[in-house]
C-alpha cells in the first residue's frame, strides 16, 4: 500500500531524462506467482549522465542486465517506488526479471487476480506494479508483448495490438501480440483465463474490416450482445461526427467483475466493469442499457482522444476525459432524447460537481498539485472539463469546433500534449482569441451569475445587467473573470418569441467581466428572459423572476433545458421556503398554482414522454443541499417528501389512471419509445407510492409480480423497499432467492435497500454488510451498499446520532488496508463537514480526525481526510 503523499506539482513539471522507445515483455502466468522478462530499449534524452530512475512498487527484483550482461547488486538500488541504476549507456537494451503475486494484489491496480483470470488495471500508476519502468504519460513506446500460460487456466491470453502468432509449448500455451502504435504505459493491458468469446465485424469508412471481439464467463457471454450493437453504433457515429477511423485489425473488450472503475480504454483491449458491458431484458434496466451504450462509446472514443493523442503528464487528465465525455454525451444525445441527455448531464453537475466545487477538495479542471493522482478522477474532471469543451464547441460553432478538432488530432496523432494545445487548435481553426477563456481551466468554483432586468419603456429596449462572481477555494481566494458563454430568447406574457436582432429567437452573449449590460432594442412589451437556455455554461444563475413568469417559460418554452429548469424553480422555492418553516417549527405550505400546474402537464403528456417525466420529477437532495445552509439532511428530506404527497394525494387519480395506462402499454422490449413510456410510468409510480398506503403496495406488488423485465421489477422493488408494509421483507428476501445467481441484480438489491425512505435503514445496512453476498473487495458490491447508504441516501446516513459516520468510518479504515482507491472514494461522504448544522458537522469533524489519528493511512485516503480538515480551506 502506497503511503508516501508527497505533493507533485504542475509547475515543477520536467520531461524525464529518459526514453524507453520499445518493450518486449515476456509473463510467464500464474494465479499466485508470475515471471515477467521485460526488455526496454531505453535512449538518453538528456546531456547529463544521470542515474536511470525507473517507476517501481511491490515488485521483486531477480535480475537486471545491460545489452545481455547481468550488472552487479552495488549498481543498482531499489526503495519502495523506485529501481535506480546508477551508471547506464546513452543507448542500451535493459532487461529485467520480476516476480509478482496477482492473488495477493487487492488493490486491483497492475495485475491482479480476478476469480480464476488475470487481468491489469494500470491508469494511473498501475504499471510500475508490474515491472519496472517510466511509468509516466509522456513516455510512449510500441510493445511486443509474449504471454506464457497454462492451455487449462488460460486458454485466453489477450494484450494491445494484433495477435501475430499462437502455438502450444512443451504444454504450454503461448500467443504474442504487437501494438505499432506508440503509447503511455497507462494503456497497457493483458487479460488470461477461461473466457467465452462474441465475435463480429466492422467495416470502417475506408473499406478495412475490423475484427470485434467480446470476452466474458460463457454464463455471460450473450448478455454482450447489445454492448456489441452498441460498439458498432460508437464506430460509424465517430466517423460520421469526427472523421476518425479505427486504425487497428481488431478490437477486443473483456468483462471483469473486480474492476475499481467503470471501464478502462486499454490500446484495443478495453476492459470493462461487468456493470457497463453485460445487459439483457432480463437482468438489466432500461438505465443499464443506457449506461452500457453510453461507456462503450466512451471507451471506443478514446482511441482517438486519449490513445492516439493522450496526455503529457496527469495534471491534463481532462485533456483525454473531459473531451470524450462530451463526445460520449454527444454520442448518446443522438442515439436518444438529446433534451433528456442535456438534463441528465445538468443534473450530475449540480449534485456531484456544484459539491465538489463549493468543498475542501474542490479544484480545477487542471489542477496544479496532487498527493494521489486516483483521487483527481472527479466529476470535475470529467464532467465540469466536458462543459468546457461543450462551451467551446457553442463559442466557436458546431463546423468551427470539427475543423478544430481535426487540427488537434492531425497536429498532435502519436503526441503526448496539454490542454493548452487542444485550445490552441481551436483558436487557429476558428480565429477566436481563448487566454482568457482558459481560466475555465486554471481556476476552480462555480460562478455565480446574478441578473436584473431594465425597461426602458420610451424607447422600447430592455437592458439586462449581469455581474459574474466566484467564491473562494482552497488556494485560490482570489479569482478572474470568466467566459461565459449564455443563451437568450424573450418571450412575451402569453409566452411568444419575440425577434431579435439577429431575427432569431434566440441570441447567444458572453459575460467577459465581472459586470456587464446588454442592450435588446425594438422590445415592444417587458418581455420574460429565459436565460441560459441549452445550459450553455456550467455556472448558478440567478434571475429574480417571478413564479408567474417561470410558469410562462415552463409553459412556453421550446428549449428542453429552459423548461425543465423553469420547473424546477418552481419546485425548488416552494420546498426551500419549507425547509425554513420547518427549521422555524411551522407546517409546510404549498402553491395551488405549482399544484395545478403539474397536473395540467400530467394531463397533456405527449410527445417525448421520457422528457414529460423529467419535468415532473421534483430537484434532488444534494442539490437542494447545496441551496440550503446550513444544511439539515432530514429536514430537507422531509420538505421533498411533503411536497410530493402533497401533488400526489391532489392528483392520486389522474396518476393512477396514467399509470394504468401507460402500463397497458408496456411491452417489455427495449426502444426508445417503451423506454420513454416506462419512465413516465414509474415517475407516476413513485408519487403515489410516497403516500404509503396500502393501494399503492399492492399497485407496486402486482408490478413486481408480472413484470415484463428488469426495469419493472427494479422500480416496483423500490417502491415496495420504501413502503412500511409488514410484507416488504419477504418481497425482498424473495427477490434475493430469485436473482442471487446474477450478481449485477444482487448489487441492485443491495443499492435499493441502502438508499430506501426508512428510519432503521442503518441497520439494515450494517446486517446486510454480513450478507453471505456481500465481499469487501469487490468494488461494486462496496459501491452498491456502503457508498449507496453514505452517498445516496443523505437522510440516513446524517442521523442526528452520528451512527451513520461511525460506521462509514470503521468500513473506510477497514478497506483502506485492502483497497485504497474505494476506501478514499467512500471517505469523500465526509467532506461537506463544514456545511452540515453543527449538530451533524461536528460529528463528521470527530469521525475524520479519528480516522487521521489512527495513521497508517494509504496516499489515496490520507489525502482526502487532510484536506477536508484543513482549516485553510
Amino acid at each position: 500500500m502506497k503511503t508516501d503523499s508527497t505533493v507533485v506539482y504542475l509547475k515543477d513539471y520536467q520531461p524525464h531524462p529518459y526514453k524507453i522507445k520499445h518493450s518486449v515483455i515476456e509473463f510467464d502466468l500464474g494465479l499466485e506467482h508470475t515471471t515477467v522478462k521485460t526488455c526496454h530499449t531505453v535512449e538518453r534524452q538528456s546531456s547529463d549522465k544521470l542515474p536511470l530512475t525507473l517507476d517501481s512498487e511491490q515488485l521483486e527484483i531477480a535480475a537486471i542486465r545491460i545489452n545481455g550482461r547481468d550488472i552487479a547488486s552495488q549498481c543498482w538500488s531499489q526503495t519502495e517506488q523506485t529501481l535506480t541504476i546508477n551508471e547506464v549507456p546513452g543507448l542500451f537494451e535493459l532487461e529485467i526479471v520480476n516476480h509478482v503475486n496477482p492473488s495477493e494484489n487487492t488493490q486491483l491496480s497492475g495485475l491482479y487476480r480476478s476469480g480464476d483470470m488475470l487481468c491489469t488495471q494500470c491508469e494511473a500508476e498501475g504499471f510500475r506494479r508490474i515491472t519496472p519502468s517510466i511509468d509516466r504519460p509522456d513516455n510512449l513506446a510500441t510493445y511486443r508483448v509474449t504471454l506464457r500460460g497454462n492451455p487449462k487456466l488460460f486458454p485466453v491470453l489477450l494484450s494491445n495490438g494484433n495477435q501475430i502468432s499462437a502455438t502450444s509449448v512443451d504444454g504450454e500455451h503461448l500467443v504474442v501480440w504487437d501494438d505499432p502504435y506508440p503509447k503511455p504505459t497507462y494503456l497497457f493491458a493483458i487479460v488470461a483465463g477461461s473466457l467465452s468469446e462474441l465475435r463480429d465485424t466492422f467495416t470502417t469508412m475506408k473499406g478495412r474490416i475490423v475484427d470485434l471481439r467480446f470476452y466474458a464467463r460463457d454464463r455471460d457471454i450473450e448478455k454482450c450482445e447489445y454492448a456489441m450493437d452498441a460498439l458498432k453504433r460508437a464506430m460509424k457515429w465517430d466517423e460520421d461526427t469526427y472523421g476518425r477511423e479505427y486504425d487497428l485489425d481488431r478490437f477486443n473488450v473483456v468483462a471483469v467483475s473486480d474492476f475499481n472503475m467503470g471501464a478502462m480504454e486499454n490500446k484495443s483491449l478495453n476492459i470493462f466493469n461487468t456493470k457497463y458491458v453485460l445487459a439483457d431484458e432480463c437482468t438489466a434496466t432500461d438505465v443499464d442499457f443506457m449506461n452500457v451504450e453510453r461507456v462503450i462509446g466512451h471507451e471506443y472514443f478514446h482511441n482517438w482522444s486519449g490513445n492516439r493523442v493522450t496526455c503529457r503528464d496527469w495534471f491534463q487528465l481532462s485533456l483525454k476525459e473531459g473531451f470524450t465525455v462530451f463526445r460520449d454525451q454527444e454520442f448518446s444525445a443522438d442515439m436518444g432524447s438529446r433534451g433528456v441527455q442535456r438534463i441528465n448531464d445538468v443534473n450530475v453537475l449540480r449534485n456531484h460537481q456544484f459539491p465538489e466545487d463549493a468543498g475542501p477538495l474542490a479544484h480545477p479542471v487542471r489542477p496544479d498539485s496532487y498527493s494521489e493522482i486516483n483521487n483527481f478522477y472527479t466529476v470535475t474532471v470529467y464532467e465540469k472539463g466536458a462543459e468546457v469543451v461543450r462551451m467551446l464547441h457553442t463559442i466557436a460553432g458546431e463546423d468551427v469546433f470539427r475543423k478544430g478538432t481535426d487540427l488537434y488530432f492531425d497536429r498532435h496523432d502519436g503526441n503526448a500534449v496539454t490542454t493548452d494545445d487542444f485550445v490552441a487548435a481551436i483558436e487557429d481553426a476558428s480565429g477566436l482569441e481563448l487566454d482568457q477563456f482558459k481560466r475555465w481551466y486554471d481556476q476552480a468554483g462555480t460562478p455565480e451569475v446574478d441578473v436584473s432586468l431594465e425597461y426602458d419603456a420610451d424607447g422600447q429596449i430592455l437592458y439586462l445587467h449581469f455581474e459574474q462572481s466566484c467564491d473562494q477555494t482552497p488556494r485560490q481566494p482570489d479569482k478572474e473573470p470568466f467566459v461565459i458563454p449564455i443563451s437568450i430568447s424573450l418571450l412575451t406574457r402569453k409566452g411568444e418569441f419575440l425577434s431579435l436582432a439577429n431575427g432569431r429567437d434566440s441570441s447567444l452573449i458572453s459575460l467577459t467581466d465581472w459586470r456587464q449590460t446588454f442592450s435588446f432594442e425594438k422590445v415592444p412589451e417587458p418581455p420574460i428572459p429565459s436565460l441560459l437556455r441549452g445550459f450553455t455554461s456550467p455556472v448558478k444563475i440567478t434571475t429574480k423572476l417571478s413564479e408567474t413568469d417561470q410558469a410562462v417559460i415552463f409553459r412556453h418554452e421550446r428549449d428542453p433545458f429552459a423548461r425543465w429548469e423553469a420547473g424546477q424553480q418552481l419546485f425548488q422555492n416552494c420546498i426551500l421556503e419549507n425547509i425554513h418553516r420547518l427549521n422555524s417549527g411551522k407546517a409546510c405550505r404549498y402553491s395551488a398554482d405549482l399544484i395545478e400546474l403539474f397536473g395540467t402537464v400530467l394531463r397533456s403528456s405527449s410527445g417525448d414522454l421520457a422528457f414529460i417525466a423529467k419535468l415532473l420529477t421534483l430537484p434532488g437532495e444534494p442539490w437542494l443541499s447545496e441551496l440550503s445552509r446550513p444544511t439539515n439532511p432530514e429536514v430537507i428530506a422531509r420538505a421533498r417528501l411533503e411536497l410530493q404527497q402533497k401533488i400526489a394525494a391532489q392528483h392520486y387519480d389522474l396518476l393512477l389512471e396514467k399509470y394504468a395506462f401507460l402500463q397497458s402499454k408496456n411491452s417489455g422490449s427495449f426502444s426508445q419509445e417503451q423506454i420513454a413510456l416506462r419512465s413516465l410510468r414509474d415517475t407516476c409510480l413513485d408519487y403515489f407510492s410516497s403516500l404509503d398506503t396500502e393501494s399503492s403496495y399492492q399497485i407496486a406488488n402486482e408490478q413486481l409480480k408480472h413484470s415484463l423485465n428488469m426495469t419493472d421489477r427494479i422500480s416496483a422493488l423500490s417502491a415496495v423497499a420504501n413502503s412500511n408494509h409488514p410484507d416488504r421483507w419477504s418481497k425482498l428476501e424473495s427477490f434475493y432467492q430469485d436473482w442471487k445467481h446474477e450478481d449485477l441484480v444482487v448489487d441492485k438489491w443491495f443499492r435499493i435497500q441502502a438508499v430506501a425512505r426508512q428510519e432503521d435503514v442503518l441497520n439494515t445496512v450494517e446486517k446486510l454488510c454480513t450478507h453471505p453476498a456481500f465481499d469487501c473487495r469487490n468494488p461494486n458490491k462496496v459501491y452498491a451498499l456502503i457508498l449507496g447508504y453514505s452517498q445516496g441516501n443523505p437522510a440516513g446516513f446524517h442521523r442526528i446520532d452520528g451512527g451513520g459516520y461511525r460506521f462509514l468510518s470503521r468500513w473506510i479504515s477497514n478497506l483502506d488496508q485492502i483497497n485504497p482507491q474505494v476506501s478514499a472514494r467512500l471517505a469523500a461522504a465526509f467532506n461537506g463537514w463544514r456545511k452540515m448544522i453543527p449538530a451533524l458537522g461536528e460529528k463528521m469533524r470527530k469521525e475524520l480526525e479519528s480516522i487521521q489519528a489512527a495513521g497508517n493511512l494509504s496516499a489515496d485516503v490520507k489525502e482526502i481526510v487532510d484536506r477536508a480538515l484543513d482549516e485553510s480551506n
